[in-house]
């Protein structure tokens, strides 16, 4: 949810003038993430100016920029730069939330599931250089794959899940809710019953970007990555959930939550050719994403929440991440076995 900004037209031209030193001689709103985006248009050139949610500290917009930094250092990727204060500072606060400028890139932004396969083995790649441009980089936040498999997790998704239910009515979209929910809850069933702690222990898990999709990806007129944004949710994880929901918001074939086989092993297999992965990722690919996507209530909870923006766009969000775990829970096996058969011709 987008947070109402604590800026007027005033008040930004006075603290870019103040801090930056910048004339801004035109202002425009970006509508794009939970953000609060201006494009700034000042006599030294265009900026972005991102205010973010008042959720987000000082500590977690450092741990963005110095990501973004350590990478600029240490590799090619493609990625914004941020402009310093006055102070030498990387951003600057504005009543309680924290403001950055970057440079404005221009370029294209598409919406999920536009991408043909040359496009998804683009963005396979720059997510495994993204990885090993991480390996040495020490950062305290993660996630434990085995985390998902905890019976308080589990539990705290069926209370959810039940709170839904309580919710509707005997309408058509409430039938439809139901339906998807009633399923949720079978699969996190089944999804505790047939854990292996024990191998799921060995799955890599290695720094990346968090929050890595084609909808944090900035296009060049020849539809080429120009840049990577929006590293504020770096942590370690469990490599293959990130190779999985990135190849599902990227490839236009899973439009309607259906995963293609062939483009979701080969999107692995170009990430797998940069950074290292096991036996054990490849068999339980598929299990981590349908673990994150059947516990989250993501878009359905959203829907009966007050003042939250664009509730049908959340529901059919929910809509199509849960066609996405009917998909992955038939085809899991056929994903696991394919992904073994091309461990042998990794490129190393």
């Amino acid at each position: 949810m987008i947070e109402q900004t604590t800026f007027s037209n005033i008040e930004i031209q006075n603290e870019l003038r103040k801090r930056y030193g910048l004339k801004v001689n035109n202002i425009e709103i970006v509508n794009k993430g939970t953000a609060n985006i201006y494009k700034i248009i000042s006599d030294k050139g265009n900026f972005i100016l991102k205010e973010f949610q008042s959720k987000y500290l000082q500590n977690d917009v450092l741990k963005e920029i110095n990501a973004i930094e350590y990478l600029k250092e240490n590799t090619k990727i493609p990625l914004p730069t941020y402009l310093k204060t006055n102070n030498n500072e990387f951003y600057f606060k504005h009543k309680g939330r924290i403001v950055v400028i970057q440079n404005f890139i221009d370029g294209k932004v598409f919406e999920k599931n536009e991408g043909n396969y040359e496009q998804l083995l683009e963005s396979a790649y720059y997510l495994g250089q993204i990885i090993k441009g991480f390996e040495d980089y020490h950062i305290k936040d993660g996630i434990n794959i085995t985390d998902w498999y905890s019976k308080k997790e589990f539990d705290k998704a069926n209370k959810k899940y039940d709170e839904i239910l309580e919710k509707l009515d005997n309408s058509d979209l409430s039938n439809k809710i139901k339906i998807d929910i009633l399923f949720k809850k079978q699969l996190l069933d089944e999804l505790s019953k047939n854990k292996n702690l024990k191998e799921l222990n060995n799955i890599t898990h290695k720094v990346s970007h968090g929050d890595y999709s084609s909808l944090q990806f900035i296009y060049n007129n020849e539809n080429k990555i120009k840049v990577i944004i929006d590293f504020i949710k770096v942590k370690k994880l469990p490599v293959v959930w990130e190779i999985a929901r990135s190849y599902s918001y990227i490839d236009k074939e899973a439009r309607n939550g259906n995963i293609n086989i062939n483009n979701i092993v080969e999107y692995t297999k170009e990430v797998s050719n940069i950074t290292d992965l096991n036996e054990y990722d490849f068999k339980y690919l598929p299990h981590v994403y349908l673990i994150q996507l059947a516990r989250s209530t993501f878009g359905y909870s959203e829907y009966f929440k007050e003042n939250v923006k664009d509730k049908e766009e959340l529901l059919n969000f929910a809509f199509y991440r849960t066609n996405i775990c009917r998909d992955l829970y038939k085809k899991t096996d056929e994903i696991s076995s394919k992904l073994l058969e091309i461990k042998g011709s990794i490129k190393k």
